[in-house]
This record gives structure tokens, C-alpha cells and sequence, in this order.
């Protein structure tokens, strides 16, 4: 995928992006909470944060406490809600550990899939049942749903690359589509050689794209059969792959998965994650944090359905949340954690220096298959 590919998909995305007046250095609107999204989390960024709103006298809100003043039910003042996406390990090594050392509360979005033992060592990149559970025990914390998988699903038979070592260094567990091998589907990073096709997030996507699986077995046999990570310094390693790709292509191509099967996949999200919930914290979250941005209707529609009574997306979900009478569960937006400090309030941060550093990181942003 070329840096210019990735320019356009990253501009095409801030165009439909709504930041709030306070990114520009307006004050804050009445009854405005500005909600933040954090993902890994370094000690020392998080608690500059943490000590920016204590200085500043921001309370960070519960979820309820939250959602109680966005339906006009109570006036918490100035207000933050702090959230986080993953419930990757450095939410309970650094940032629950902060939140009790500043009193603060915060909401953490977990992918149920991921809490499970990791079979692969290099997947062990999440937080445990037993440790979510602290979480909601600890009084700081409300821990609520990021879906089950987390998943991108391939939408079309474009390949836009091959699992090379390059790109599973830079592309994180997140970012490589669902593989279908042998009638099952395969999560985390793909073996080498594996096609990688044209993907969306499943909860946004209208369709789903199953690839054969010996094509896939095909390119990682030769890759096998050609040094393994060695291949891949050869300068025509991609036209190798295109061709094994084409050579098998031809004799059993991929297909998609019919409607109700597409249905019942996007129902699993919202149905396996609540029972996991039940199973593990003996609750079912009614919040969802859809992965990185919000859903289609039709998945907003089956969230509802299957109990849930609030979602949130992200700052291109901000348009969403004016018309949330119209979807099927309210929607509400939610800013990057680097914004936190441009709130009103004693050393706030300036707009340029922020634009300098994104324009700076625009080719670096887009996704590995969408």
C-alpha cells in the first residue's frame, strides 16, 4: 500500500471528523464532557494527564455517572471521561495503578476473545478474567465491551499484501484480517506468506469475503519451502507470491458468505462477548465501544437487541452523536488522548505544535488492509 494511498484514506477521514471548540482554544460549552480514548499506556504520559485535570479541577466521571448528565439527569460540573480501549496489560500495570494514586475514575473497554489464555506466546498481550476483575472491584473502574473478536474481515478478493516480516513488526494483532482455513476462522498474526486481502472492521462492514484456504496454504508452503523469513529479502519475493496466488486462484477461488451466515456472525460479536461478561464478572455489559469507529445501523441494531443501551466511537463519530435520536442505541464520540491537554486550564497545550505532529505522521496512520 503507497504512503500517498495511506495520505488520502488519513485526509479523507479528518474530513469527516468533528473536533470539539476546546481543540481550537475555546472554552467549553455548557454541559460539554469531553471523552477520551486511551489505548497502551505509559506511566509518565497518564500521569501528566491525570495531573493536568487535578490541577485544573476536572472530576473524572463513572460511566453512569456519565451517561446521567448527558441526559440532563444531574450537572456534574467540569467533568472528563476517561476511556480505554483493549484491556491490554499496561492498563493494569500502569494505569489502574494511577487512577488509585489520583483518585480517578475511568471506563475499560475489554474484547472478550482476548481475555482467554493466548495460544501463541507472542499474543500475550492482554489482561486476564481474574484481573478485570480487580478492575471493577478496585471502585475505580467500569469495565464494559469492545465487542468479542475485535476483527477486520476481508471484503473483497484484492489482495493488498502478503504476511511479510516488515509488516508483522509495524502492523499490531488488531490489524490482520480474519483468515478462513479449513472451515474455522484464524485471529492474531498470520503465518508468513499469508495473502492479506482488502478488509474492514466486521461491525462496519456490509459483507464478508472468505478466501480459500489452500491458496493461503499454498503461499505459506512455499514461503516454507523458500527459507522462511530468508524469502523475503529476495527483491521479487511479491511477484513470487502473486504468481503462487494466481497459479491457485484459478482452480478454487474464495467466495462470499452468504447473508444470514454474515448475519449471525455480527450477532456472535454482541452475543459472545455478554456471555463472557456473565461468565467471568457475573454481569452483562450494556456499553460498547465499537473497534475503531462506529458500526453499520444493522449492527447498531443488533446491539440493541442483544441488550445493549449505549455505544461510543470515535472523533469521526461526532456527527453521529448530533443525531442520536435517529439510531438504534445512543452514540457519543470520543477524542484521542492527546487532546486532554488542550482543555481550558493552567499550561494548556497549543493547536500548531499538535498540527505540526500529525501532519508529520498522516503516512503512518492508515491501517494494514483498509
Amino acid at each position: 500500500m503507497s504512503g500517498f494511498g495511506r495520505l488520502m484514506r488519513t485526509l479523507a477521514r479528518i474530513s469527516r471528523t468533528r473536533y470539539p471548540g476546546f481543540v481550537f482554544g475555546l472554552p467549553l460549552s455548557r454541559r460539554e464532557i469531553p471523552v477520551f480514548i486511551y489505548h497502551d499506556i505509559e506511566t509518565d504520559a497518564f500521569a501528566r494527564d491525570l495531573e493536568f485535570l487535578r490541577r485544573n479541577s476536572y472530576r473524572t466521571l463513572g460511566l453512569d455517572e456519565y451517561l446521567a448528565a448527558r441526559e440532563g439527569r444531574v450537572r456534574p460540573g467540569r467533568s472528563v471521561l476517561l476511556t480505554f480501549d483493549d484491556a491490554r496489560k499496561s492498563f493494569g500495570s500502569v494505569a489502574l495503578p494511577l487512577l488509585r494514586q489520583f483518585d480517578a475514575r475511568a471506563v475499560l473497554f475489554a474484547p472478550t476473545y482476548w481475555m482467554q489464555p493466548p495460544q501463541r506466546a507472542a499474543d500475550d498481550l492482554f489482561m486476564s478474567w481474574e484481573q478485570l476483575r480487580a478492575c471493577v472491584e478496585s471502585g475505580h473502574v467500569d469495565v464494559q465491551s469492545h465487542a468479542h473478536r475485535h476483527a477486520l474481515v476481508a471484503t473483497a478478493p484484492q489482495v493488498v499484501d502478503f504476511a511479510n516480516p516488515s509488516a508483522l513488526a509495524r502492523f499490531d494483532i488488531y490489524d490482520w484480517p480474519i483468515r478462513f482455513i479449513d472451515a474455522q476462522d484464524e485471529l492474531g498474526k498470520p503465518a508468513l506468506g499469508t495473502p492479506v486481502y482488502r478488509a474492514a472492521p466486521l461491525l462496519s462492514a456490509q459483507r464478508r469475503y472468505l478466501e480459500s484456504g489452500d491458496i493461503t496454504r499454498a503461499c505459506r508452503d512455499f514461503v516454507d519451502g523458500h527459507g522462511g523469513p530468508e524469502f523475503f529479502a529476495q527483491p521479487d519475493w511479491r511477484m513470487q507470491l502473486d504468481r503462487i496466488f494466481d497459479e491457485h486462484a484459478r482452480r478454487t477461488p474464495g467466495r462470499f458468505m452468504d447473508a444470514d451466515a454474515f448475519e449471525r456472525l455480527v450477532a456472535s460479536e454482541f452475543e459472545l462477548c455478554r456471555e463472557e461478561f456473565k461468565r467471568h464478572l457475573g454481569y452483562a455489559p450494556h456499553c460498547i465501544a465499537y473497534p475503531w469507529h462506529l458500526g453499520s445501523t444493522p449492527s447498531l441494531q443488533q446491539a440493541r437487541r442483544t441488550g445493549f443501551q449505549v455505544a461510543f466511537g470515535v472523533a469521526m463519530d461526532y456527527r453521529a452523536e448530533r443525531h442520536r435520536s435517529r439510531l438504534p442505541i445512543p452514540a457519543y464520540g470520543r477524542l484521542k488522548s492527546d487532546w486532554l491537554q488542550f482543555l481550558p486550564g493552567d499550561q494548556r497545550a497549543s493547536i500548531l505544535g499538535a498540527l505540526r505532529r500529525k501532519v508529520a505522521g498522516f503516512g503512518t496512520v492508515q491501517h494494514l488492509a483498509h
